[in-house]
């Protein structure tokens, strides 16, 4: 109780001297939307290990910073982000058009949520979509970022449209001062048979600490199809939580690419609405973590419609003291006949001290369904490291030749050249610091 007393008094004064200058504060269903979330969050709190879906996620660490609102920090010269001819980049949560590029011959809505909201006309597609997908009266995090959201990108594809290149988010966390928070919002609506590829990362400036808040509700229409990436290396002293809803129509495909390399404390929720006839997700995860660093991912899948399909495989590296959590519920509705839903938790220690706890689960209520899930914990495969000594390669080679085929899985289901290079010197340069290390 003590502890909701005393988000009440610093975040609720926050949010009463900070409202009237949020965006879209002039329209009355996103002050309805914000003051819900607002409410939901104090009546929260932050979560604790006394939840079952935070059971091994403690989150003291947020708790005892009472995070500020950024300030504006100026930045060096950027490297090159993009993969594609389209970059938005938002720095501790505000659009920075200086490190931005849009490509003016887009035949679709590309706006930021900020530019969105100050549009004065009637109702349009934002009402519609914006905040549906998100449930705050449950997860504290999502109902802070309702609350507080600055900015973020919203993109709206209309029916059979194509993007060609992949649409290319960045968030940069950037401070030197006290510990600070920012709450991104996107909103991703493709219409019917429309296609795009999107990306977002989040990049760590410097070693201040800090709070990503982010929530992300993507809305696929029938026989949309959307390539999702979320790419996160943010820097140690960083905390990054993200909530993730997706909703998918008759026929709507979604493949995810969810890869974690930084931040002392991640937790990614994505979940996924398989609410058509005939709808598809694809779930690929890779989470690599050393020193006492924590990343947890919980992954939720409703089938909540006939003949709908999901394949999902996570994978986690783990060295030191690291920690990770995998908690996946593959949840088959009543009506959700012929549901075909496989999911796999694969986990790789490369230390006594390493830890994971992972928690593949099914919830079915139709007994017309094909679903199987599978979960695995290991080292080092002794006999395969023995051969590639046998044949020349030093130890310290050979184990970093098996890792990298086991995270491998994953990174060769990304789509992106430009990404997939990106990834493998990441995790090449992380697998050099823990050999070295070890």
């Amino acid at each position: 109780m003590s502890t909701v007393i005393a988000e009440q008094n610093v975040y609720g004064a926050q949010f009463s001297s900070m409202r009237e200058h949020l965006p879209g504060s002039h329209w009355p269903w996103v002050e309805r939307l914000r003051q819900k979330g607002m409410d939901d969050f104090l009546a929260l709190g932050f979560p604790t290990t006394k939840l079952e879906n935070w059971k091994y996620t403690n989150v003291a660490p947020l708790r005892r910073i009472t995070f500020q609102p950024p300030i504006d920090q100026p930045l060096p010269p950027i490297r090159k982000l993009d993969s594609g001819q389209t970059r938005l980049v938002f720095v501790n949560g505000r659009f920075d058009p200086a490190f931005s590029t849009i490509d003016v011959r887009l035949n679709f809505h590309l706006r930021t949520i900020r530019e969105a909201l100050r549009d004065r006309k009637p109702a349009s597609g934002i009402e519609n979509h914006l905040g549906r997908y998100t449930r705050t009266s449950d997860h504290a995090f999502a109902a802070w970022n309702t609350a507080f959201f600055t900015d973020g990108a919203y993109i709206e594809l209309p029916r059979g449209s194509v993007c060609e290149q992949p649409i290319h988010l960045v968030f940069i966390a950037a401070g030197n001062t006290e510990p600070w928070a920012c709450h991104p919002r996107n909103l991703i609506v493709a219409g019917e048979g429309s296609q795009i590829t999107f990306i977002e990362e989040f990049i760590g400036w410097n070693d201040s600490a800090h709070l990503t808040n982010i929530v992300t509700e993507i809305a696929a229409g029938p026989g949309a199809v959307l390539d999702y990436y979320k790419i996160e290396h943010e820097s140690h002293q960083g905390f990054h939580v993200a909530v993730i809803n997706a909703h998918l129509a008759k026929d709507a495909s979604l493949t995810s690419h969810s890869i974690s390399f930084g931040g002392s404390l991640v937790r990614n929720d994505l979940n996924v609405s398989l609410d058509g006839e005939g709808s598809h997700c694809t779930l690929n995860g890779l989470f690599v973590a050393d020193g006492r660093r924590l990343i947890d991912n919980h992954t939720r899948i409703d089938h909540l419609r006939p003949h709908a399909s999901s394949r999902e495989i996570y994978k986690g590296v783990l060295a030191g003291n690291a920690e990770g959590v995998f908690n996946g519920a593959i949840a088959v509705h009543e009506n959700a006949r012929k549901a075909d839903a496989v999911q796999y938790s694969k986990n790789l220690l490369l230390s006594t001290e390493a830890q994971i706890n992972t928690k593949p689960q099914l919830e079915i209520r139709n007994n017309d369904v094909r679903c199987f899930h599978g979960a695995t914990i290991g080292q080092i495969d002794t006999d395969a490291a023995f051969y590639l000594n046998s044949r020349g390669i030093a130890e310290h080679d050979a184990k970093g030749i098996l890792i990298r085929g086991f995270a491998g899985e994953i990174i060769d289901t990304i789509r992106v050249p430009k990404v997939r290079g990106e990834l493998e010197y990441q995790l090449n340069e992380w697998l050099r610091s823990v050999l070295e290390a070890s």
